[in-house]
């Protein structure tokens, strides 16, 4: 143990009598520690960090499944019959998402995100409440008094984390609702939800009728004799049953049970996973070029160890000394890079791409550390070994004879130091091919047409409670004071309100039919999304009428026939061949009203216009077949509102929340953001994982370029004599500067060479992540090229011109 000690004082000494040396390793270091640090802390907390519940992987979401294979949401009936017909599951609750308004006396309106969900939710989670209790059993039953638990976050948020909620009446949406408990900090499932509240069917949910209606998740605990698979296998057959039992509804859809975590984790597990290789990549670049300049300064060091070798210290003495040293190295550099990881991660926890899953599992943790400590000591191993056993391989004689050149070892260590330069080249070049690809793919994405202006647009959401706004007339009532508040507004120029507006996930898919066609057969019915609209809507979101005529005011409410705007991909795929103007069609979705004095209303009606495709979903997802109605036909309790506007956005925010005041002082809006706000968090997630790799990409050409530039010099200077001698033969400036450069040139070829191939193959794992380019697009693959070769050719001529001006005299005599 005193042998170790005394190894890390003499290296510390060495190190601090290099400063310069030990500052330029250490900050290679601690760069490419702390970027594989916090990339490992993010794939900690989103793939590999369990959930914070008991026997985690005993939890699977159970969901039907799409033409696609993709899990999607179930109906009513179909919950049901996966519930009541399994034999695999402890038990499954129903999950419904949701916004709501928390009002009180006195108090601002405040917005929720409320998830409604089946009285065992809790229970099979295995979630214990830090203060009250969870749902019991008939809580979620029709009648039952109205109960809710809060999220830690909004308890100490809203009520100052005061325990003496607990038992208080609260109103939810004009429902009063009674706090019976807390839940611990750690639950945050559903999506971080605010409140959740028992989740009670009603009788339309159940309805025979609507069992094609999908909007219901579900959680369940499989048995703990059952695998998860064997579970998955009896829901698929009991969707396999439902398919055939109910052809009309559920030809297209059957049922899966995945791990609850992996279907959190969604498709992010591939790209994360090809974030961590790719700064490993820097890693190794890091390494290499560590290693470069301990090989350098090994080569200054050669008569202190034949010194000590001849003083009787063997060679693995030699190399333990060295390697100590670059351990110590890494070590510091690790000690730095932890903090720049740490600063990373608490930049992505608060400001992290919209949609990225666990995003508030991410955080330096003791599986980060030992991650950090174990790859800052295999760093320094991989690093300092080489140059440690080049060190102690050569023979005394030779390192005491000063004037030895072009020794065995020292060529040894040259052909060594080129190899590693290769491999920085070939490294950087798949780093940098990935980020070309990212960068195109994105430039492509945000070039696309969205299918409106986003300029000088503001939008909100509200939430209307069903319990104070319980018919269509009393929604559109609303709708109607709203616009007209927001039309009085300066600088307004066009208002309209909608289920949803572009870049929001949200809609309802329907089947529907066309007059004058014989129905379609079971499972091939005709879908479309269907949007409620108010007038407005086309012109203040700038869409295009392509054909026919838009909704007039009057079209716009009740009384007049029905009649709909279809989109262009609508035409495409139901009217290739005929024109669609005049056609009626009838949509199948119905729903209780009091405001046409009729129990149930069916929409649809004549087709009157067509418009452009709108990217509703994200620029990078295809447009969808969609039916615009009006929304007086068809209110919801969901509405986000578009104002166009020459007022400024900053102004028009506090004005609009003014105008919603006005019409109902206990109505909050929410998210509220310009549309070149909504499109820009649409493409956040390819946005940061393009930065990132970009950024890797950055610094693997900055170390690639380094490591080619220390190579050349220390060739340089070992050639200073010959260089000098052919310059006194006759040898001019550009014929050296050529020799040195020639060198340099065909490191770098080699390694460029062995990139492109290592490109080739392994950018095929980024191809999911690319938007209109391949994975071997020529252009980045030659672009790419030419950026290493112009690095590396400067890296060159920098010491080739200093070799150019070697005095032939001075280079002999200091020889």
């Amino acid at each position: 143990m005193d042998i170790f000690f005394q190894d890390i004082r003499y290296a510390a000494r060495k190190l601090m009598r290099t400063p310069g040396f030990t500052t330029i390793a250490v900050a290679t270091l601690a760069l490419a520690i702390g970027a594989t640090t916090a990339v490992f802390s993010i794939v900690n907390g989103v793939l590999l960090k369990p959930l914070p519940f008991p026997s985690p992987d005993q939890l699977a979401a159970v969901s039907s499944v799409g033409t696609n294979g993709e899990p999607t949401s179930m109906s009513g009936p179909d919950f049901m019959d996966y519930r009541d017909q399994s034999r695999s599951f402890a038990g499954l609750a129903a999950i419904s998402y949701g916004n709501a308004n928390l009002t009180a006396a006195g108090t601002t309106p405040v917005r929720l995100e409320v998830a409604g969900v089946g009285a065992p939710f809790f229970d099979l989670l295995g979630v214990k409440m830090q203060l009250g209790r969870g749902f019991t059993p008939g809580e979620d039953r029709k009648g039952a008094a109205g109960v809710a638990v809060l999220s830690d976050r909004f308890w100490r948020t809203h009520f100052n984390g005061d325990a003496r909620v607990i038992g208080q009446p609260i109103s939810i949406d004009n429902k009063t609702v009674t706090v019976v408990g807390i839940a611990p900090p750690s639950m945050t499932y559903p999506r971080a939800r605010d409140v959740w509240t028992p989740f009670v069917f009603e009788d339309w949910m159940l309805d025979p009728e609507n069992r094609g209606a999908h909007f219901l998740s579900a959680i369940g605990r499989v048995k703990p004799e059952i695998a998860i698979e064997s579970a998955r296998r009896e829901i698929a057959s009991i969707g396999e049953r439902l398919r055939k039992e109910y052809p009309r509804t559920n030809t297209n859809y059957g049922a899966t049970a995945i791990a609850l975590r992996e279907r959190l984790v969604g498709n992010v597990r591939t790209t994360l996973v090809t974030m961590l290789g790719a700064v490993g990549f820097v890693l190794l670049i890091a390494c290499a070029n560590v290693a470069n300049l301990l090989l350098v300064r090994a080569s200054g060091r050669e008569t202190e160890i034949a010194v000590r070798t001849a003083l009787g210290a063997g060679r693995w003495r030699i190399v333990r000394q060295l390697i100590t040293e670059s351990i110590l190295l890494s070590f510091l550099g690790a000690l730095i890079g932890g903090a720049l990881a740490s600063w990373a991660v608490d930049a992505v926890v608060a400001y992290g791409p919209r949609g990225l899953p666990r995003l508030d599992s991410i955080a330096i943790d003791t599986r980060v550390l030992l991650f950090g400590a174990g790859i800052s000591l295999l760093t320094g191993l991989l690093f300092g070994l080489v140059p440690a056993i080049h060190a102690a391989r050569t023979e005394i004689g030779q390192m005491l004879k000063e004037s030895v050149r072009g020794s065995s070892g020292r060529r040894a260590s040259q052909r060594t130091r080129g190899a590693l330069v290769v491999s920085e080249m070939a490294l950087a070049v798949v780093l940098l091919v990935g980020a070309g690809l990212l960068i195109r793919s994105f430039t492509k994405l945000i070039a696309v047409d969205p299918g409106f202006r986003v300029d000088h647009v503001l939008t909100f959401s509200v939430s209307v409670p069903e319990a104070k706004y319980p018919f269509d007339r009393n929604k559109n009532q609303f709708t109607d004071d709203v616009l007209d508040g927001l039309r009085r507004l300066p600088g307004s120029r066009a208002v309209a309100a909608g289920l949803s507006r572009p870049m929001q996930d949200e809609g309802m898919r329907v089947g529907f039919d066309i007059d004058g066609r014989p129905p379609a057969a079971p499972g091939a019915r005709m879908v479309a999304e269907i949007r409620p609209i108010t007038p407005g809507y086309f012109s203040a979101l700038g869409i295009s009428l392509e054909r026919g005529r838009l909704f007039t005011a009057a079209e716009g409410r009740w009384g007049p026939p029905p009649v709909v705007v279809v989109s262009q991909e609508f035409v495409r795929r139901y009217f290739a061949n005929e024109n669609p103007i005049g056609k009626h069609i009838a949509i199948g979705i119905s729903h209780d009203t009091a405001a046409s004095g009729k129990t149930s209303v069916k929409s649809g009606g004549e087709i009157i216009g067509i418009v452009a495709d709108v990217k509703q979903r994200g620029l990078k997802e295809d447009p969808s077949a969609a039916v615009y109605i009006a929304q007086a036909m068809f209110p919801q309790n969901d509405m986000a509102f578009v104002v166009r506007s020459d007022a400024d956005m900053g102004t028009l925010s506090a004005a609009v929340r003014r105008a919603v005041a006005e019409v109902d002082p206990d109505m909050p809006i929410f998210d509220v953001e310009t549309m070149e706000q909504a499109v820009a968090g649409s493409v956040a997630q390819p946005r940061f994982y393009m930065a990132l790799l970009a950024a890797f990409a950055g610094l693997a050409l900055l170390l690639a370029g380094l490591g080619i530039y220390g190579v050349i010099s220390y060739t340089v200077s070992q050639r200073t004599r010959e260089l000098g001698i052919r310059i006194a033969l006759g040898a001019t400036h550009d014929r050296v500067v050529r020799l040195v450069l020639g060198q340099g040139m065909l490191l770098t070829l080699g390694g460029v060479a062995l990139g492109l191939l290592g490109a080739y193959g392994l950018t095929h794992v980024i191809r999911n992540m690319l938007y209109g380019v391949t994975a071997a697009d020529p252009i980045t693959f030659v672009g790419v090229s030419a950026v290493l070769l112009g690095v590396a050719g400067l890296a060159s001529y920098l010491p080739a011109r200093r070799a150019a001006r070697v005095d032939p005299v001075i280079a002999m005599r200091a020889d």
